[in-house]
């Protein structure tokens, strides 16, 4: 039920946002929600399994989507809540803050 409420906000507020499920060997390992604009990727949630973090299977995504910007010129931007355990991944990846709503800091990569 949580997924379906969730899925459908996503639908709803970000309309344009590609839905996807990342899989690894036919499996199911978690979900990517993508939402490309004129002017930035913008992440809109990244999950994974409990049973697949620490895998480099988040890394591997976030790098395709990465390429993707690379491609195209364009900086990728995520959400994030201030005590999320995922933030430090993001910085290693190369993510800097760029902005603080009090709850969620705004984080950008930039291609090079």
């Amino acid at each position: 039920m949580q997924f379906d409420a969730q899925h459908t906000f996503y639908q709803e507020q970000f309309f344009q946002a590609k839905f996807q499920i990342a899989l690894l060997n036919r499996k199911a390992t978690g979900l990517l929600y993508v939402e490309r604009r004129a002017d930035e990727i913008r992440i809109i949630d990244m999950a994974l399994l409990t049973a697949y973090r620490r895998q480099g299977i988040g890394s591997a995504l976030f790098e395709d989507i990465f390429a993707q910007g690379e491609q195209a010129g364009l900086p990728v931007r995520i959400h994030v809540e201030h005590f999320n355990p995922a933030l430090g991944l993001y910085q290693r990846l190369g993510f800097k803050k760029i902005g603080d709503t009090g709850v969620y800091f705004l984080m950008e990569w930039l291609p090079a």
